[in-house]
């Protein structure tokens, strides 16, 4: 099956199934063309491919396409990744957060994301600066692999910052040099927990596009979880007590999320001031952990 055949048939508006369907008719690029794809489009796509060598692209229906967004409504037919696709088997957590947390939910976003990753689940997150970000550092310093969902395609500077975090895997339902705008914000939110096994919020005032994610997350059938931290008050946790108030059970570590979700959990972070063993620093903290 030809890539130019799956790079026009991603640019028609059919469902997934309708275009396997095509796929495997024996219908011609020509003929694809005539029925509204833009041969300059996908010219664009397979360039890029070509030059980005380190980049792949993967089909719904295809191996390795990732098995949780076959539950979704109306999931990407193509995806564009540099590194891994998900293992349908791993422990895959989507967490989320204001893109403008404080301190101490900064710090909180990266003791909880060390956790996750030390227990060997995997973060799902986006792209966007703050809490997510945040979790990103954390699983970097473990050298665990992490997905970013991204609101643009993987050619444009926004993304492009992120090749500097060698343990991140990039995913995009997105043409190469397609600009974020607000629907894609949403659309990369609902994508996230789909991917996800379950959500966690970290940090979220009660006006806050992370609360998308939350409220995807539930129409997809998904549990949403929150940070007891962010009961306490705080003028950027008040997402946080309206997703609590509406039922979210909230955890105070992983730990506690991993024994509501019967996931692995082996071991637990505390934080240190010095002494023997590994040491992760974020801010002014330090952090080891502890197994058993």
């Amino acid at each position: 099956m030809k890539l130019s055949i799956l790079l026009a048939l991603s640019l028609l508006p059919l469902p997934c199934e309708k275009r396997i369907a095509l796929a495997h008719s024996g219908i011609t690029l020509q003929e694809l063309v005539n029925r509204g794809a833009s041969m300059a489009r996908v010219k664009r796509m397979l360039r890029f491919l070509h030059d980005e060598q380190s980049l792949k692209v993967c089909f719904w229906g295809m191996e390795g396409y990732p098995s949780t967004l076959y539950q979704m409504e109306n999931p990407p037919f193509r995806l564009m990744y540099n590194r891994l696709l998900p293992d349908p088997s791993a422990q895959l957590l989507t967490l989320c957060g204001t893109r403008y947390p404080d301190g101490l939910g900064a710090q909180r976003a990266y003791r909880f994301a060390l956790e996750a990753c030390a227990n060997n689940t995997t973060l799902v997150t986006s792209n966007s600066r703050g809490i997510d970000r945040t979790a990103l550092y954390a699983s970097g310093d473990l050298k665990a692999n992490a997905f970013v969902i991204c609101d643009c395609g993987l050619a444009t500077h926004r993304i492009k910052a992120y090749h500097a975090l060698p343990f991140v895997s990039l995913l995009s339902p997105y043409e190469p040099d397609d600009a974020a705008f607000p629907s894609r914000c949403l659309s990369r939110n609902m994508l996230s927990t789909a991917l996800g096994n379950a959500t966690m919020v970290i940090q979220s005032p009660e006006k806050s596009g992370c609360l998308h994610c939350a409220s995807s997350a539930l129409d997809q059938g998904k549990e949403v979880f929150v940070h007891s931290e962010g009961l306490c008050g705080g003028s950027l946790d008040g997402g946080i007590a309206s997703l609590a108030q509406m039922g979210a059970p909230d955890v105070a570590s992983f730990r506690d999320l991993a024994s509501l979700l019967c996931w692995e959990s082996h071991c637990k972070v505390e934080e240190r001031r010095g002494g023997a063993g590994t040491l992760y620093r974020f801010g002014r903290a330090w952090y080891s952990l502890e197994y058993g």
